[in-house]
Protein backbone atom coordinates (compact mmCIF):
# COMPACT_ATOMS: atom_id res chain seq x y z
CA UNK A 1 0.00 0.00 0.00
CA UNK A 2 0.94 3.52 -1.19
CA UNK A 3 2.39 5.54 1.95
CA UNK A 4 -0.18 8.23 1.04
CA UNK A 5 -3.00 5.88 1.07
CA UNK A 6 -1.90 5.08 4.57
CA UNK A 7 -1.94 8.59 5.53
CA UNK A 8 -5.46 9.14 4.19
CA UNK A 9 -6.64 5.87 6.18
CA UNK A 10 -5.22 6.70 8.86
CA UNK A 11 -6.88 10.39 8.57
CA UNK A 12 -9.84 8.98 7.71
CA UNK A 13 -9.94 6.26 11.11
CA UNK A 14 -9.05 9.20 13.20
CA UNK A 15 -12.05 11.81 11.44
CA UNK A 16 -14.23 8.29 12.36
CA UNK A 17 -13.09 7.93 15.83
CA UNK A 18 -14.11 11.53 16.43
CA UNK A 19 -17.32 12.00 14.56
CA UNK A 20 -18.20 8.86 17.14
CA UNK A 21 -17.10 10.60 20.47
CA UNK A 22 -19.05 13.34 19.80
CA UNK A 23 -21.68 11.84 18.26
CA UNK A 24 -22.16 9.94 21.57
CA UNK A 25 -21.28 12.94 23.27
CA UNK A 26 -24.16 14.74 22.05
CA UNK A 27 -26.66 11.35 22.76
CA UNK A 28 -25.52 11.45 26.07
CA UNK A 29 -26.68 14.78 27.02
CA UNK A 30 -29.49 15.66 24.67
CA UNK A 31 -31.25 11.94 25.41
CA UNK A 32 -30.69 9.26 26.31
CA UNK A 33 -29.38 5.77 25.32
CA UNK A 34 -32.94 4.89 24.91
CA UNK A 35 -33.17 8.34 22.94
CA UNK A 36 -35.70 9.40 25.24
CA UNK A 37 -36.42 13.19 27.03
CA UNK A 38 -36.93 12.97 30.47
CA UNK A 39 -38.33 15.87 32.13
CA UNK A 40 -38.90 15.86 36.35
CA UNK A 41 -42.03 17.29 37.98
CA UNK A 42 -41.53 18.29 41.77
CA UNK A 43 -45.35 19.13 41.90
CA UNK A 44 -47.84 18.90 44.99
CA UNK A 45 -49.87 15.09 45.25
CA UNK A 46 -50.86 15.44 48.43
CA UNK A 47 -51.51 18.24 51.10
CA UNK A 48 -52.93 21.90 50.69
CA UNK A 49 -51.85 22.18 46.63
CA UNK A 50 -52.96 19.03 45.53
CA UNK A 51 -55.55 20.46 43.69
CA UNK A 52 -52.64 22.45 41.36
CA UNK A 53 -50.74 19.29 41.49
CA UNK A 54 -53.52 17.31 39.67
CA UNK A 55 -54.57 19.94 37.08
CA UNK A 56 -50.39 20.75 36.46
CA UNK A 57 -49.94 16.96 36.01
CA UNK A 58 -52.70 16.17 33.34
CA UNK A 59 -51.03 19.69 31.69
CA UNK A 60 -48.08 17.91 31.53
CA UNK A 61 -49.09 14.40 30.27
CA UNK A 62 -51.39 15.89 27.92
CA UNK A 63 -48.36 17.76 26.24
CA UNK A 64 -46.10 14.80 26.37
CA UNK A 65 -49.06 12.95 24.46
CA UNK A 66 -49.27 15.67 21.90
CA UNK A 67 -45.77 15.79 21.19
CA UNK A 68 -44.96 11.81 20.95
CA UNK A 69 -48.21 11.77 18.82
CA UNK A 70 -46.58 14.08 16.19
CA UNK A 71 -42.61 13.54 16.32
CA UNK A 72 -42.26 16.17 17.78
CA UNK A 73 -39.32 15.28 20.08
CA UNK A 74 -37.67 14.73 16.39
CA UNK A 75 -37.66 10.94 16.89
CA UNK A 76 -36.92 11.07 20.63
CA UNK A 77 -39.83 10.26 23.27
CA UNK A 78 -40.69 12.42 25.76
CA UNK A 79 -41.29 11.31 29.67
CA UNK A 80 -41.90 12.98 32.76
CA UNK A 81 -40.75 11.33 35.79
CA UNK A 82 -43.28 12.55 38.57
CA UNK A 83 -42.44 13.51 42.63
CA UNK A 84 -44.56 14.31 45.52
CA UNK A 85 -43.10 17.34 47.34
CA UNK A 86 -46.06 16.99 49.29
CA UNK A 87 -46.55 20.73 49.75
CA UNK A 88 -43.85 20.70 51.61
CA UNK A 89 -40.46 22.46 51.11
CA UNK A 90 -38.19 20.29 52.24
CA UNK A 91 -40.17 17.17 50.71
CA UNK A 92 -39.68 19.64 47.70
CA UNK A 93 -35.60 19.35 47.57
CA UNK A 94 -35.67 15.74 48.34
CA UNK A 95 -37.66 15.18 45.49
CA UNK A 96 -35.52 17.44 43.30
CA UNK A 97 -32.43 15.27 44.36
CA UNK A 98 -34.42 11.87 43.42
CA UNK A 99 -34.86 13.12 40.35
CA UNK A 100 -32.07 15.01 39.42
CA UNK A 101 -29.43 11.97 40.56
CA UNK A 102 -31.04 9.37 40.20
CA UNK A 103 -33.52 9.37 37.36
CA UNK A 104 -31.18 11.99 35.78
CA UNK A 105 -33.69 14.42 34.33
CA UNK A 106 -32.58 16.95 31.79
CA UNK A 107 -35.01 19.52 33.64
CA UNK A 108 -37.49 20.23 35.87
CA UNK A 109 -40.98 21.20 36.19
CA UNK A 110 -42.71 22.32 39.58
CA UNK A 111 -42.92 24.67 42.94
CA UNK A 112 -46.17 25.46 42.60
CA UNK A 113 -46.13 27.52 45.38
CA UNK A 114 -43.84 30.19 46.61
CA UNK A 115 -42.22 28.54 49.53
CA UNK A 116 -42.32 25.16 47.82
CA UNK A 117 -40.12 26.30 44.41
CA UNK A 118 -37.73 28.91 46.35
CA UNK A 119 -35.63 26.00 47.47
CA UNK A 120 -35.48 24.31 44.48
CA UNK A 121 -34.15 28.10 42.68
CA UNK A 122 -30.72 27.15 44.38
CA UNK A 123 -30.74 23.86 43.52
CA UNK A 124 -31.27 24.54 39.80
CA UNK A 125 -28.17 26.79 39.75
CA UNK A 126 -26.06 24.48 42.16
CA UNK A 127 -26.88 21.27 38.99
CA UNK A 128 -27.06 23.91 36.09
CA UNK A 129 -30.13 22.03 35.02
CA UNK A 130 -33.24 24.13 34.11
CA UNK A 131 -35.96 24.50 36.33
CA UNK A 132 -39.32 25.86 35.70
CA UNK A 133 -42.20 26.85 38.00
CA UNK A 134 -45.39 27.32 36.38
CA UNK A 135 -48.08 28.97 38.95
CA UNK A 136 -45.40 31.58 40.67
CA UNK A 137 -45.48 35.37 40.00
CA UNK A 138 -42.18 37.48 40.11
CA UNK A 139 -41.41 39.40 42.82
CA UNK A 140 -39.00 41.62 42.71
CA UNK A 141 -36.13 41.66 45.35
CA UNK A 142 -38.28 39.31 47.26
CA UNK A 143 -39.07 35.69 45.06
CA UNK A 144 -36.39 36.05 42.33
CA UNK A 145 -35.51 33.08 39.65
CA UNK A 146 -32.03 32.58 38.89
CA UNK A 147 -30.23 32.25 35.74
CA UNK A 148 -31.14 28.67 35.70
CA UNK A 149 -34.66 29.10 36.70
CA UNK A 150 -38.27 30.65 34.80
CA UNK A 151 -41.38 31.54 35.93
CA UNK A 152 -44.52 31.22 33.73
CA UNK A 153 -46.41 33.88 35.01
CA UNK A 154 -45.19 37.60 34.50
CA UNK A 155 -44.07 40.01 37.56
CA UNK A 156 -46.95 40.23 40.42
CA UNK A 157 -47.29 43.76 39.98
CA UNK A 158 -48.19 43.89 36.44
CA UNK A 159 -51.50 41.01 37.40
CA UNK A 160 -51.90 43.37 40.59
CA UNK A 161 -52.60 46.65 38.45
CA UNK A 162 -55.89 44.93 37.17
CA UNK A 163 -57.45 45.48 40.51
CA UNK A 164 -56.93 49.27 40.37
CA UNK A 165 -59.74 49.48 38.26
CA UNK A 166 -61.81 47.82 41.25
CA UNK A 167 -60.27 49.87 44.21
CA UNK A 168 -60.47 53.67 41.99
CA UNK A 169 -64.30 52.83 42.23
CA UNK A 170 -66.30 55.84 44.49
CA UNK A 171 -67.68 53.28 47.26
CA UNK A 172 -64.09 52.17 47.86
CA UNK A 173 -62.96 54.08 50.67
CA UNK A 174 -60.64 51.56 53.47
CA UNK A 175 -59.08 48.83 52.39
CA UNK A 176 -57.71 45.87 54.18
CA UNK A 177 -55.32 42.97 53.16
CA UNK A 178 -55.74 39.65 55.00
CA UNK A 179 -52.73 37.50 53.89
CA UNK A 180 -51.24 34.55 54.53
CA UNK A 181 -47.31 34.80 55.78
CA UNK A 182 -45.77 33.44 53.09
CA UNK A 183 -43.50 35.46 50.31
CA UNK A 184 -46.62 35.93 48.00
CA UNK A 185 -48.80 37.03 50.82
CA UNK A 186 -46.08 39.54 52.09
CA UNK A 187 -45.80 40.91 48.48
CA UNK A 188 -49.62 41.24 48.43
CA UNK A 189 -50.08 43.66 51.54
CA UNK A 190 -46.96 45.49 50.17
CA UNK A 191 -48.30 45.47 46.39
CA UNK A 192 -51.44 47.06 47.70
CA UNK A 193 -50.65 49.39 50.28
CA UNK A 194 -48.43 50.96 47.23
CA UNK A 195 -51.53 50.89 44.91
CA UNK A 196 -53.96 52.33 47.41
CA UNK A 197 -51.66 54.96 48.30
CA UNK A 198 -51.08 56.39 44.40
CA UNK A 199 -54.75 56.59 44.06
CA UNK A 200 -55.13 58.72 47.41
CA UNK A 201 -57.14 55.96 49.43
CA UNK A 202 -54.23 54.60 51.75
CA UNK A 203 -52.54 53.29 53.77
CA UNK A 204 -54.42 49.99 53.99
CA UNK A 205 -54.81 47.79 56.96
CA UNK A 206 -52.30 45.05 56.32
CA UNK A 207 -53.32 41.54 58.62
CA UNK A 208 -51.44 38.44 58.47
CA UNK A 209 -51.48 34.91 60.19
CA UNK A 210 -49.22 32.49 60.01
CA UNK A 211 -50.79 28.85 59.55
CA UNK A 212 -53.11 27.38 56.99
CA UNK A 213 -56.14 25.82 58.52
CA UNK A 214 -57.71 25.74 61.63
CA UNK A 215 -58.01 29.68 61.87
CA UNK A 216 -61.05 31.07 63.69
CA UNK A 217 -60.48 34.73 62.22
CA UNK A 218 -63.07 36.36 64.97
CA UNK A 219 -60.82 38.75 66.50
CA UNK A 220 -59.27 39.46 63.55
CA UNK A 221 -62.81 39.99 61.81
CA UNK A 222 -63.85 42.08 64.72
CA UNK A 223 -60.82 44.17 64.37
CA UNK A 224 -61.34 45.05 60.75
CA UNK A 225 -65.23 45.39 61.33
CA UNK A 226 -64.03 48.07 64.38
CA UNK A 227 -62.30 49.79 61.72
CA UNK A 228 -64.98 50.78 59.26
CA UNK A 229 -62.94 48.74 56.59
CA UNK A 230 -65.22 48.65 53.40
CA UNK A 231 -62.78 47.05 50.92
CA UNK A 232 -60.68 43.82 51.88
CA UNK A 233 -58.24 41.53 49.68
CA UNK A 234 -58.48 38.14 51.36
CA UNK A 235 -55.10 35.63 49.81
CA UNK A 236 -56.53 32.42 51.63
CA UNK A 237 -56.10 29.10 50.53
CA UNK A 238 -57.65 25.73 51.24
CA UNK A 239 -60.13 25.71 54.43
CA UNK A 240 -59.17 29.37 55.22
CA UNK A 241 -60.68 31.06 53.07
CA UNK A 242 -64.35 29.36 53.72
CA UNK A 243 -64.28 29.67 57.42
CA UNK A 244 -63.22 33.40 57.18
CA UNK A 245 -66.80 33.92 55.06
CA UNK A 246 -68.21 31.74 57.48
CA UNK A 247 -67.03 33.85 60.48
CA UNK A 248 -67.78 37.34 58.43
CA UNK A 249 -71.54 36.09 58.07
CA UNK A 250 -71.72 35.55 61.49
CA UNK A 251 -70.31 39.06 62.79
CA UNK A 252 -72.21 40.99 60.08
CA UNK A 253 -69.18 41.87 58.55
CA UNK A 254 -69.69 42.54 54.83
CA UNK A 255 -67.32 44.29 53.26
CA UNK A 256 -66.61 44.64 49.18
CA UNK A 257 -64.66 41.44 48.85
CA UNK A 258 -61.58 40.57 46.22
CA UNK A 259 -59.64 37.87 45.94
CA UNK A 260 -57.88 35.65 43.31
CA UNK A 261 -58.63 32.09 41.59
CA UNK A 262 -57.40 29.36 43.10
CA UNK A 263 -58.25 31.15 47.03
CA UNK A 264 -61.56 29.17 46.91
CA UNK A 265 -60.75 25.33 46.35
CA UNK A 266 -62.58 24.18 49.36
CA UNK A 267 -65.57 25.51 48.44
CA UNK A 268 -67.87 22.81 48.09
CA UNK A 269 -71.87 23.34 46.43
CA UNK A 270 -72.97 23.81 50.48
CA UNK A 271 -71.06 26.66 51.04
CA UNK A 272 -70.79 28.29 47.62
CA UNK A 273 -72.85 30.68 48.65
CA UNK A 274 -70.47 32.88 50.17
CA UNK A 275 -68.58 33.52 47.50
CA UNK A 276 -71.71 35.51 45.98
CA UNK A 277 -70.90 38.83 44.64
CA UNK A 278 -66.71 38.37 45.55
CA UNK A 279 -64.60 40.24 43.03
CA UNK A 280 -61.76 37.44 41.65
CA UNK A 281 -58.43 38.47 39.86
CA UNK A 282 -58.21 36.12 37.58
CA UNK A 283 -55.00 35.12 35.96
CA UNK A 284 -55.29 31.33 35.36
CA UNK A 285 -57.72 31.22 32.49
CA UNK A 286 -57.07 28.94 29.94
CA UNK A 287 -57.27 29.22 26.08
CA UNK A 288 -60.32 28.09 24.01
CA UNK A 289 -58.53 25.44 22.22
CA UNK A 290 -56.77 23.79 25.20
CA UNK A 291 -59.67 23.95 27.17
CA UNK A 292 -61.54 21.71 24.78
CA UNK A 293 -58.38 19.58 24.45
CA UNK A 294 -58.00 18.78 28.25
CA UNK A 295 -61.84 18.48 28.73
CA UNK A 296 -62.13 15.99 25.64
CA UNK A 297 -59.15 14.41 27.50
CA UNK A 298 -60.25 14.50 31.32
CA UNK A 299 -63.63 15.13 31.20
CA UNK A 300 -63.60 18.18 32.79
CA UNK A 301 -62.14 21.94 32.13
CA UNK A 302 -58.81 22.95 33.17
CA UNK A 303 -57.42 24.86 35.97
CA UNK A 304 -55.18 26.49 37.87
CA UNK A 305 -51.50 26.12 36.24
CA UNK A 306 -52.56 23.00 34.08
CA UNK A 307 -51.75 25.41 30.90
CA UNK A 308 -48.75 26.94 32.10
CA UNK A 309 -47.68 23.56 32.75
CA UNK A 310 -48.45 22.37 29.56
CA UNK A 311 -46.21 25.10 28.06
CA UNK A 312 -43.36 24.59 29.99
CA UNK A 313 -43.25 21.15 28.97
CA UNK A 314 -42.80 22.26 25.24
CA UNK A 315 -40.66 24.96 26.17
CA UNK A 316 -38.63 22.46 27.59
CA UNK A 317 -38.40 20.01 24.93
CA UNK A 318 -37.81 22.47 22.24
CA UNK A 319 -35.23 24.26 24.21
CA UNK A 320 -33.18 20.38 24.92
CA UNK A 321 -33.36 19.34 21.03
CA UNK A 322 -31.76 22.39 20.00
CA UNK A 323 -28.84 22.42 22.49
CA UNK A 324 -25.88 20.27 22.91
CA UNK A 325 -25.54 20.04 26.83
CA UNK A 326 -28.43 20.41 29.88
CA UNK A 327 -26.48 23.49 31.14
CA UNK A 328 -27.48 25.24 27.83
CA UNK A 329 -30.66 25.05 28.15
CA UNK A 330 -31.76 27.97 29.82
CA UNK A 331 -29.62 29.76 28.10
CA UNK A 332 -31.74 28.92 24.51
CA UNK A 333 -34.75 29.45 26.31
CA UNK A 334 -33.49 32.94 27.77
CA UNK A 335 -32.85 33.96 24.11
CA UNK A 336 -35.69 31.91 21.85
CA UNK A 337 -39.04 32.39 21.77
CA UNK A 338 -41.59 29.05 22.02
CA UNK A 339 -44.22 28.48 19.65
CA UNK A 340 -46.71 26.12 21.72
CA UNK A 341 -50.32 25.48 20.40
CA UNK A 342 -51.77 27.85 22.80
CA UNK A 343 -48.94 30.77 22.99
CA UNK A 344 -45.82 32.36 22.03
CA UNK A 345 -43.72 31.64 24.85
CA UNK A 346 -40.90 34.64 25.82
CA UNK A 347 -39.44 35.48 28.70
CA UNK A 348 -37.82 38.60 30.00
CA UNK A 349 -34.42 38.88 31.21
CA UNK A 350 -35.40 38.57 34.40
CA UNK A 351 -36.42 35.22 33.57
CA UNK A 352 -40.49 35.35 34.08
CA UNK A 353 -42.81 35.53 30.86
CA UNK A 354 -43.35 38.45 29.31
CA UNK A 355 -46.80 39.18 29.56
CA UNK A 356 -50.34 37.24 30.48
CA UNK A 357 -54.03 37.81 30.19
CA UNK A 358 -55.69 38.91 33.58
CA UNK A 359 -59.32 39.63 34.57
CA UNK A 360 -61.88 41.02 36.85
CA UNK A 361 -64.31 38.35 37.65
CA UNK A 362 -67.15 37.92 40.01
CA UNK A 363 -69.85 35.05 41.61
CA UNK A 364 -73.14 35.82 40.22
CA UNK A 365 -75.54 33.01 40.65
CA UNK A 366 -72.70 30.06 41.63
CA UNK A 367 -71.00 30.98 38.09
CA UNK A 368 -67.57 33.00 37.73
CA UNK A 369 -68.66 35.52 35.12
CA UNK A 370 -66.56 38.48 33.58
CA UNK A 371 -66.87 42.22 35.15
CA UNK A 372 -67.66 44.31 32.06
CA UNK A 373 -65.37 47.07 31.94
Amino acid sequence: MKKTHIIVLIILVILGIVYFTNYRNVENQIGNSDKTIKIGAVISLSGQAATFGEFAKNGMELAVKEINASSGGKGQKVEVLYEDDKTDPKSAVSAYKKLTSVDKVQAVVGGLWDFIAEPLFPLAKQNQLTFISPSNLRIKDTFEPNEQSFLMLPEFKTVLAKAEEFLKRDDVKKVAVVHFASTFGVEVGRAFDEMVNNIGKGPIINESYSQIGNNDFKTLISKLKDQNVDTLFIDMVDIDTVNFLKRAKELEFTPKIMTYVGSYDAFTDENKYLLEGITVLDWESSKPAFNDRYQKMYGTLPSKSAQRAYDAIYVLVNAILHTNSNSEVAKYIESHSTETPNNTIQFLSTHEVSSTDVYLKTYRNGVLVQLEN
